[in-house]
């Protein structure tokens, strides 16, 4: 069976078994975001945020989806789930002191907790905890390097991340922009279908997933392997395990009838490789090279959307969004070029882009309140961030669309060195992309 093969089974068995939302992500495909996402942030070790209300499968899906791909029991997952409260510490999440050898000796030895060493972290609720302590987790995040008290374990591999987001409500903070740019992509839990409801209310039986004392054997080998220079031994450990427990996982489905492949250690690299090496479309390239130049503020470095008013691009991206940060651009390559790869494709298309680039968006950048209210009042199946955002790259692309072939031309020209076209082309189009080769003259 071909990695592509064993990926869409994957996904298969875990829309049919361990989700049963009913949202709609469409590119080429029909496929169900919350578990198609997921499961490329595993193969990625990117991270994802997931929004919803209360007891709309966030987090446990999450759990399923990452015991199912990265072969750990779900005991496992669940015990190193950070939770997300007003009295969380970096002492409860990362590290503590020995404290035997702390009152006997005077030694502060770090002893590290079980969470730096999970392949998939997941946080549940990470907009309860504080601002002053979501600080904590940045460099976690986004490189996998945990410090506490002079002490540093790097890991030579990224790790999936995972957290969930209630609505908001009495407890809960907003996330600071720097960790909400730290992750990838951000999906929603919505409503359900009424027959599969009826699953939900009988119960979910992730039992196929379970194994309480393998679990109960990782948490004890962990924890008594937890001093700094011993972090391989415990990495080479829980490879081990895993590779041990996807086995055990085929064989259980396979007991049901449902045969699947769960790829290895090894094979789930060579995926990731085959996804880099995945060709970006020029047209990709084109059309991220205007919208890029339409999102700056044509007044300031610093963008107001109060002074947006009686500016001359007012009905540009620019008026409604506020960036798009570099980490974002890198996020949208990244599962693009996951999506192509899954659909079969040797190359990133425009329809790769416009179906990814919302969820690579909404979270992470702010909207002016006139597109929100504009957006409030229409009847959709997604939130209204989301949808704005998904108008917004709609409107540009209608637009890329009139400009395409002047913007190939200025381009060309560029090459030449034909400063005579390029001054003309930005004369004759208003557009910001056209004003900002003129510049450069």
């Amino acid at each position: 069976m071909q990695a592509i093969e064993k990926i869409r089974n994957l996904y298969q068995v875990a829309r049919d078994y361990f989700y049963f939302g009913d949202e709609v992500f469409v590119c080429q495909e029909r496929y169900e975001p919350v578990v198609l996402l997921g499961i490329i942030t595993l193969i990625l070790d990117g991270k994802e945020l997931i929004y919803g209300s209360y007891g709309s499968g966030k987090t446990t899906s999450s759990e399923r989806l990452s015991s199912f791909i990265k072969g750990l029991p779900l005991e496992f997952l669940q015990a190193t789930t950070i939770f997300g409260h007003p009295e969380q510490t970096e002492e409860k999440i990362k590290a503590t002191l020995d404290l035997a050898a702390l009152q006997k000796e005077g030694q502060e030895i770090v002893r590290w907790r079980v969470v730096p060493y999970a392949p998939v972290v997941i946080i549940d609720e990470i907009n309860r905890l504080p601002v002053g302590k979501q600080s904590m987790l940045l460099n976690e995040v986004d490189r996998n390097i945990w410090n506490w008290r002079g002490e540093t374990i790097i890991f030579k591999e990224q790790k999936a991340f995972f957290a969930t987001i209630n609505y908001q409500d009495l407890g809960t903070t907003q996330i600071i922009p720097p960790l909400l740019d730290r992750f990838d992509v951000a999906v929603e839990t919505t409503r359900l279908h009424p027959i599969r409801k009826r699953l939900v209310r009988r119960g979910i039986d992730d039992s196929i997933l379970s194994h309480k004392t393998l679990a109960a054997r990782m948490l004890n080998f962990i924890l008594s392997h937890n001093r700094t220079e011993q972090a391989e031994v415990v990495e080479a450990y829980i490879n081990q395990i895993s590779t041990e427990f996807k086995e055990q996982i085929e064989k259980r489905f396979s007991e049901q009838g449902i045969s699947i492949k769960i790829p290895r250690k090894e094979e789930m690299q060579e995926i990731k490789e085959e996804i880099e090496n995945i060709s970006v479309s020029e047209d990709v390239e084109l059309f991220l090279d205007y919208l890029g130049q339409e999102v700056y503020c044509q007044k300031s470095l610093q963008k107001d959307f109060s002074r947006c008013g009686d500016c001359h691009y007012k009905n540009f991206a620019c008026a409604d969004l506020y960036s798009i940060s570099h980490r974002a651009e890198q996020s949208l390559f990244h599962y693009a070029k996951a999506l192509a790869w899954i659909n079969g494709e040797s190359k990133v298309s425009l329809e790769h882009l416009q179906a990814i680039f919302p969820y690579v968006l909404w979270h992470r950048t702010s909207l002016s309140d006139e597109r929100m209210a504009k957006t409030r009042d229409m009847e959709k199946e997604t939130g209204d961030r989301f949808y704005a955002v998904y108008e917004i790259l709609q409107d540009v692309k209608k637009r890329w669309e009139e400009h395409r072939n002047y913007q190939i031309d200025a381009y060309m020209a560029l090459k030449k060195e034909d400063t005579k076209t390029i001054l003309s082309l930005a004369e004759r189009i208003d557009h910001p992309f056209f004003k900002a080769l003129a510049r450069e003259i």
